[in-house]
């Protein structure tokens, strides 16, 4: 898995060093900024951290992903144009929402109306689901625009969802990047994802920052940071799984995003149950549910980040060997997961002995 960098060009390292600079730098110059403005998270009954903590981490991304494009432009495919530039629509509702909260029917517009337009403009969308039985290709068909855009609404609010304890929205995020061109090299691809490793590059200062930052010093993603690293993973895997040269199936897909997939929406399936709405906000996540079972937050974060990258591992091994049985696998670490969280009680009973 470490060979797939082996391959990264000179010019890709100097894009990567540059975004990594620039992230710094914005983060040293606009917490202060943040303050002033009120542009910050203070605690209430749902966040339990300590003082008001500036949120700029989305933006020191947004701000590096700007550089990168103008500094490689010509090199720069259209089709990433199209991907920032519906991707900023999510990363300014998220900003909006970072200082005051917008009902959850504007940030939905929002997000339906950038993954249409991407749609309109790239054709990128979800044609097949690849062969997920065995029994051969299964095409969308009428469904492809409708489905692409319940994908992408679904997995950007993942992200944005598990951005609940300090550094696992970033930690997942980087464990999507990588677990992207893992599957592209393993299926004997080229890795031509330079825009997303400047993101994925971006995103290390704020997470030292988020983890490691005393008060002064530390920052959080926002809203405005999750939204826009999920819709662009998101759109990454769906061009990657889809395109005419694919060497990433389409189930292999779910094993990138798995634990910020199967929390999100074993959440909102047990909040219908529930009869309650699947958008009401509570502390059921998986990282809330180990915090109450004695972890602290860096040992979560370590366990969640460490199971989602054992999870790509997982799915590496099932596709080198066995695809076909890559979705029912995963299906049934969904099952998995939705019985620790219907037996939330019992798990931290056993966690806590």
């Amino acid at each position: 898995m470490l060979s797939m960098f082996g391959n990264i060009s000179p010019a890709t390292w100097f894009s990567l060093a540059m975004a990594c600079a620039t992230s710094l730098t914005a983060l040293l110059l606009l917490t202060p900024v943040a303050r002033a403005v009120g542009l910050v998270d203070t605690p209430n009954s749902r966040k339990l951290h300590e003082g008001a903590v500036p949120l700029i981490g989305g933006i020191t991304i947004f701000i590096s992903s700007i550089v990168y494009l103008l500094f490689f432009a010509p090199q720069v495919h259209d089709k990433i144009l199209v991907l920032f530039a519906t991707a900023s629509l999510l990363f300014l509702s998220g900003l909006m929402d970072d200082f005051k909260p917008l009902s959850w029917r504007m940030r939905l517009v929002t997000q339906v109306f950038a993954a249409g337009s991407m749609i309109y403009f790239t054709d990128i969308k979800i044609e097949s689901l690849g062969d997920l039985f065995g029994f051969g290709l299964i095409e969308t068909g009428m469904l492809s625009v409708p489905l692409t855009i319940l994908a992408v609404v679904g997995i950007t609010n993942a992200f944005n969802l598990c951005d609940g304890i300090d550094g696992l929205a970033g930690s997942l995020a980087l464990v999507a990047i990588a677990a992207i061109i893992a599957f592209q090299s393993s299926g004997g691809g080229n890795p031509d994802l330079d825009f997303l490793l400047a993101i994925g590059a971006a995103t290390v200062p704020y997470l030292l920052f988020n983890i490691f930052g005393n008060q002064n010093r530390k920052v959080f993603l926002g809203d405005a940071g999750s939204l826009f690293i999920g819709y662009v993973i998101c759109f990454t895997l769906i061009h990657q799984t889809q395109r005419e040269d694919a060497t990433i199936q389409p189930a292999s897909a779910l094993w990138v995003v798995a634990i910020p997939l199967v929390d999100t929406i074993g959440v909102m399936v047990r909040r219908v149950r529930k009869g309650q709405s699947p958008f009401q906000p509570d502390r059921n996540h998986l990282h809330h549910i180990l915090m109450r079972a004695g972890f602290s937050p860096k040992g979560a974060l370590v366990l969640l980040t460490g199971s989602a990258s054992s999870l790509v591992l997982l799915g590496l091994a099932i596709e080198g060997s066995a695809p076909q049985w890559s979705f029912p696998a995963f299906f049934l670490v969904f099952i998995g997961y939705y019985w620790l969280l219907t037996h939330a009680w019992r798990v931290q009973r056993l966690l806590k002995h």
